[in-house]
């Protein structure tokens, strides 16, 4: 379904809509609606109006006030429906249900102008009585006259003009009208009455009119003879006919009458100029012919009402753009085109405005102007973490200063007075060079830091804060009192300012891609290029970092476009304007190459040095491609001498610093001491201090220790502990799915079981314990002590009198020590071994985490050489051979007895 039909109907829908709102009562709801509202519903046909009531249960007459006595003798008027409605049985119109989806599909093809004017066909044609006739109407036979005589006594007379063109009035006899206009008549009846009845005067007005017959010919919707008013015009007939067709002429419909045209209308004058001076009344036989319509031409772009325009007298391109209503503000008018057939072929002519008069138009140009570009010349551009961001007029000689005029009203509070940057174009390829300067300095002046601008310069300031929430800290009033439009502005600035270097960059990439693609090139040399400056350290190549939420205007995200176009700018002799600085800075990774770049000028940009940068020697590694091959280089130099301005170590392309840290610097060096000790708490300690000098720092053991079964645990040995029972976990599910392929699967447990199973294995915390001797480490013997690490934890127990017995046993529990009892003893207090139970492998898990096997030998077919301590946990395991012969299981049960017992003895201090 065309457009505009779908919007016909959305315009009615919503109107009835509103008419609906109120639901009182119908006068509630007519006022209801804005008066704009009510006169668009009223303009629309009255089969429309009537068929939305209906639907609606609304009642129709009191839009007029009129009621149902209003319409007892009006008329129908014509009934006019959108083309292409169509009809269901009762011959109602189908609305369609899609009407606002429809509505809201653009159309990106041009259309003709003024065709939409035409968008309703009509189903009758009912003459139209209630317009009030004009004074230059022509009285013709079977028209009514209504006269009122007034005076010393009241009458009415309504009469017909008969066949003879007379009307009669009694008392005063007939009177020949026809070919009067209707003024002329009044006034001959004005008189008559007057002179011929004394003391009376007339009032005269027209009543029924006649009808005439018309026809409406040549590129008609519909053509054909058409009974009509007699106060039809031309343009009334041509919406009686349902229009024009779709190769119609608009600007030459002509009015023919005996033979002759007697009149010429054009319908642009009444669409662009509202002038409908030419239109004229139709008289009985008159026709109204349609020609075809003459050259077109297509105007496109720039302008107030782009369309396909029908010529009539405009020759040159200035009358041709007023009918498209002129060039809108944002038009370029230097480079107009003109698309035209020439000689069989197309050809293009560019052309400017200002000689519009002077440029002929041909039928079939296509004429399109063209937008001004959305770049802003002759200006500087403020972005990043400032009060006042956005584009600013330059002028000659404009320096930093001149943009940002003092720290606390130019610069946001959290904003980096140590690192900014000038982004510039150097040439007609768009290629940028950067310069580096120091915010501060600039602001107040500083002849080396506030530099000259350029037009088309960006001005970048940093954050001082990567993490958005340590940013989030330094937000000042203003910031919190920030508007929504303003916020939305800077949003939008940050976008152009990334777009100004992203533009084209996904093309490029593309094309890069497709060529190595077709190539197939692999060399060292093309690889280390491509990789040599990947985003280390806080970034990486594919923009994953280590910090979970960037600052607005951190590093990060600033930077990212300035790097992505300086990639683009690599050459054949391996320059490539990017630097990377990592070690002992506050953020470290990969920085532009500014003009002049010296190693102080890296560390600024890296946010300066740790506390912990060691100052006496730094190294630069250079790369540099020679004869094909590269070489690397490294430059070492002192960096105090750098900072203080006595060295001056430039930069080069390519070049990666490095910041070392101050030997045997320890920022935070910390072991914790709990339980059994006289100060328990956490230590900081040197590198190289032993376990033993730290608990003669803590005072010593109490008399209350247990220190055979302290545990001892270590982070590392935490890692090396979860990457086993991953790989554990790995061999066993491989086992497992194996057995279960081929058939060998003798466990009873399903699939999904197993899984389980493994789950839980690997949801079990490692402890990461290290097996020491302590009482044999405070003996003094230094080959027993370890030195500590950070993060190290000693747990020392209270004195324990107590033996454990757990696993496939009767009963799992404690007893408390006695030295006459073996293992045998403390397996028949427990009940004994279960069915299930591995008697060939029972062992013994001591108090300091040790393990020893149990000798075989004696009842339940152990040994009783065995010494059981206080502290001490006899494991009885689970005989996995007794479902199935997977061995790895015996591993994971004796890793999970072994944390257990430890985990138990964490948890009893």
């Amino acid at each position: 379904m065309p457009r505009n039909i779908s919007a016909t109907w959305l315009v009615i829908a919503i109107i009835m809509t509103s008419l609906l709102i109120f639901s009182e009562s119908a006068q509630a709801q007519v006022a209801g609606i804005t008066p704009q509202q009510l006169e668009q519903f009223k303009k629309l046909p009255r089969a429309q109006q009537e068929m939305l009531a209906r639907q609606y249960g609304f009642d129709l007459s009191l839009l007029d006030g009129s009621g149902e006595a209003a319409g007892k003798g009006a008329r129908n008027p014509q009934t006019v429906f959108p083309r292409g409605t169509t009809f269901d049985e009762s011959g109602e119109p189908v609305i369609p249900d899609d009407i606002a989806a429809q509505f809201q599909e653009e159309d990106g093809d041009l259309q003709p102008f003024g065709y939409k004017l035409f968008a309703g066909e009509p189903s009758t044609f009912a003459q139209v009585t209630d317009a009030p006739v004009p004074t230059n109407y022509i009285i013709g036979v079977g028209d009514t006259i209504q006269v009122q005589l007034y005076g010393k006594e009241s009458r009415s007379h309504q009469v017909v003009v008969s066949r003879q063109g007379q009307i009669t009035i009694p008392d005063l006899g007939p009177l020949q009208v026809v070919g009067l206009t209707f003024e002329k008549m009044r006034e001959l009846v004005q008189q008559e009455v007057s002179q011929r009845l004394i003391g009376m005067q007339a009032a005269v007005s027209m009543g029924e009119l006649r009808s005439i017959q018309i026809f409406v010919m040549g590129e008609a919707y519909k053509p054909g003879a058409y009974t009509v008013s007699s106060l039809t015009t031309i343009m009334q007939a041509l919406f009686v006919s349902g229009g024009v067709s779709d190769i119609a002429s608009l600007r030459n419909i002509q009015l023919k009458r005996g033979g002759e045209t007697i009149a010429t209308l054009d319908l642009y004058d009444f669409l662009i100029h509202g002038n409908m001076a030419n239109d004229r009344l139709l008289q009985s036989g008159d026709m109204v012919f349609i020609p075809s319509r003459s050259e077109m031409v297509t105007v496109d772009g720039e302008v107030v009402r782009p369309a396909i325009y029908e010529l009539k007298n405009e020759k040159n391109l200035a009358e041709v753009l007023e009918l498209a209503g002129g060039v809108l503000p944002t038009a370029y008018t230097k480079a107009t085109r003109i698309e035209r057939i020439r000689k069989g072929g197309r050809v293009i002519n560019t052309v400017d405005l200002a000689n519009a008069k002077s440029l002929t138009v041909d039928g079939g140009d296509n004429i399109e102007v063209p937008a001004v570009s959305n770049e802003i010349v002759d200006s500087v551009m403020l972005v990043g973490a400032v009060t006042r961001p956005g584009y600013y007029e330059f002028t000659e000689g404009m320096r930093v200063s001149d943009v940002l005029t003092d720290i606390k009203t130019s610069l946001l509070s959290y904003a980096d007075l140590g690192y900014g940057l000038i982004v510039r174009e150097r040439d007609q390829r768009r290629e940028i060079e950067v310069h580096q300067f120091d915010v501060e300095a600039a602001i107040t002046g500083e002849s080396k830091h506030d530099k000259r601008l350029k037009a088309q310069d960006q001005l970048v300031i940093f954050s001082r804060y990567e993490d958005a929430k340590l940013q989030e800290l330094q937000l000042t009033d203003w910031i919190v009192s920030e508007t929504e439009q303003e916020r939305r502005e800077r949003t939008q600035l940050l976008k152009e300012y990334r777009q100004n270097y992203l533009r084209g960059l996904v093309a490029a990439q593309q094309e890069r891609l497709d060529q190595e693609a077709q190539e197939q090139q692999s060399s060292e040399t093309q690889q280390e290029l491509r990789g040599l400056f990947t985003q280390r350290g806080v970034y990486d190549e594919l923009g994953e970092s280590k910090i979970q939420e960037y600052a607005e205007y951190s590093r990060h995200n600033m930077l990212e476009p300035i790097l992505a176009k300086l990639r683009h700018q690599f050459t054949e002799s391996g320059s490539l304007p990017i630097v990377h600085v990592e070690g002992e800075v506050n953020y470290p990774g990969v920085y532009p190459l500014v003009e002049g770049a010296t190693a102080s000028n890296l560390i600024a940009a890296a946010g300066g040095l740790k506390a912990s940068a060691y100052l006496a020697r730094a190294e630069i590694t250079r790369t540099q491609l020679k004869s094909g091959e590269t070489v690397t280089d490294y430059v070492s130099f002192n960096l105090f001498d750098v900072l203080m301005g006595e060295t001056n170590v430039p930069i080069k392309s390519r070049d990666s610093l490095n910041v070392f840290v101050i030997p045997d610097w320890q920022n935070t060096l910390e072991v914790t001491l709990e339980g059994e000790v006289r100060f328990p708490g956490k230590y900081t300690i040197r590198r190289g201090e032993t376990l033993a000098a730290l608990i003669e720092r803590a005072g010593g053991l109490t008399e209350y220790a247990f220190p055979r079964g302290a545990v001892f645990t270590r982070e590392e040995l935490k890692k090396l502990e979860s990457q086993r029972m991953r790989s554990l976990a790995r061999e066993l599910q491989h086992e497992i799915a194996t057995n279960i392929i081929t058939g060998n699967n003798q466990s009873d447990m399903s699939y999904q079981q197993i899984r389980q199973l493994l789950q839980d294995l690997m949801a079990v915390d490692p402890v990461g314990r290290l097996i020491i001797d302590l009482p044999y480490i405070l003996s003094g013997n230094l080959n027993a002590d370890i030195q500590l690490k950070d993060g190290d934890k000693l747990v020392i127990p209270t004195q324990r009198s107590t033996v454990n017995v757990i696993g496939e046993v009767q009963l799992a529990s404690s007893f408390l020590y006695d030295g006459s009892l073996s293992v045998d003893d403390y397996l028949r207090r427990a009940g004994g071994t279960r069915k299930k139970a591995d008697e060939d492998r029972i062992f013994i898990v001591k108090a300091n985490g040790a393990v020893e096997m149990v000798e075989v030998g004696g009842w339940f077919s152990l040994g009783t050489k065995n010494r059981i301590e206080p502290g001490d946990t006899v494991v009885v395991p689970l005989d996995t051979e007794y479902t199935n012969n997977i061995e790895l299981w015996r591993d994971a049960t004796q890793i999970l007895y072994q944390i257990g017992v430890a985990l138990a003895a964490l948890t009893a201090i």
